[in-house]
């Protein structure tokens, strides 16, 4: 835990440390209904954020799936010889099915069959062009990694986003998972949250970062906390700094202490990400998202 995170801590009254702490037990209740994915999402989504501070829920976890995983390997006990009486009696009792006879299956003309065939043969073959023609395209475009060529604090959009993630990660999220379709209502550039292996979406709102409007996805990876911004493409572009890093499709990366970024344009946007996390791990999420 942070510095700065033990001195926000020393300066929560009573009634919030009790508050949290009657949060924290609710959550804790609903651990074993967690690990067997029997909770509505947004409920899930607010345990995601909780374990990714909370080591003794991540421990309490682990014993449920632990237990979990081992009832799923037991061996169901045998049936009573009476309960098995009871079910034969039951089988008997009831009454006969009715056999309902299936129609005749229809037989196809011989000239469909020929047709047929010959229009998957012609779609497979334009299907074969295309990935010829495309191959190239996706070979030129597979880009690399590139660190940006100025501080941090000197981007005034990577600046803003850096003390923003400061600020969030030292408590609770803004928003929840289901939050989302307010979200794209509420800015004016599409949002579609990210789809690498190992990432949960965790909430989801908008801020404003040095005056330009953002919307934040968090997510969680791996118990850490990972955070998105997503900004028009203007404001994106704007910093040469950041026009010359991503040039030629290459991947963003920059650092701030601990902090890791990386960006890359998209269609109208441009992704921010960042986490406590080595940049390695935001680089793979990066590929994960143009391979789709």
């Amino acid at each position: 835990m942070s510095d700065e995170r033990n001195a926000l801590t020393s300066r929560i009254t009573p009634a919030e440390e009790a508050a949290r702490e009657s949060r924290h037990e609710v959550l804790r209740e609903l651990l074993g209904a967690y690990a067997d994915r029997e909770l509505p999402p947004e409920t899930v989504a607010q345990i995601d954020a909780h374990l990714i501070g909370c080591a003794e829920c991540r421990s309490a976890l682990e014993v449920h799936d632990a237990v979990r995983t081992r009832l799923a390997t037991e061996r169901p006990a045998a049936p009573s010889p009476a309960l098995r009486a009871r079910i034969a009696a039951a089988i008997d009792a009831a009454p006969a099915p009715v056999v309902v006879q299936a129609p005749a299956p229809q037989t196809v003309p011989q000239r469909s069959i020929v047709w047929l065939a010959v229009a998957g043969w012609i779609a497979a073959v334009v299907l074969a062009i295309a990935l010829v023609v495309q191959l190239p395209a996706s070979r030129q475009s597979a880009g690399g990694v590139r660190p940006i060529g100025a501080p941090v604090q000197q981007v005034s959009l990577l600046g803003g986003i850096v003390d923003d993630y400061t600020r969030v990660s030292r408590g609770d999220l803004p928003g929840r998972a289901r939050d989302l379709s307010a979200v794209r209502a509420a800015v004016s550039f599409p949002i579609e949250p990210l789809r690498a292996p190992d990432l949960r979406l965790l909430g989801a709102w908008t801020t404003d970062v040095r005056g330009e409007p953002a919307a934040v996805l968090a997510y969680r990876l791996r118990d850490r906390l990972v955070v998105q911004y997503l900004v028009a493409e203007d404001a994106f572009f704007r910093h040469p700094a950041v026009r010359t890093a991503v040039a030629d499709r290459h991947l963003l990366t920059a650092a701030d202490g601990a902090r890791a970024l990386v960006a890359w344009p998209g269609t109208s946007t441009g992704t921010v990400l960042v986490g406590d996390v080595p940049s390695e791990w935001l680089q793979s999420i990066w590929r994960s998202e143009r391979a789709h």
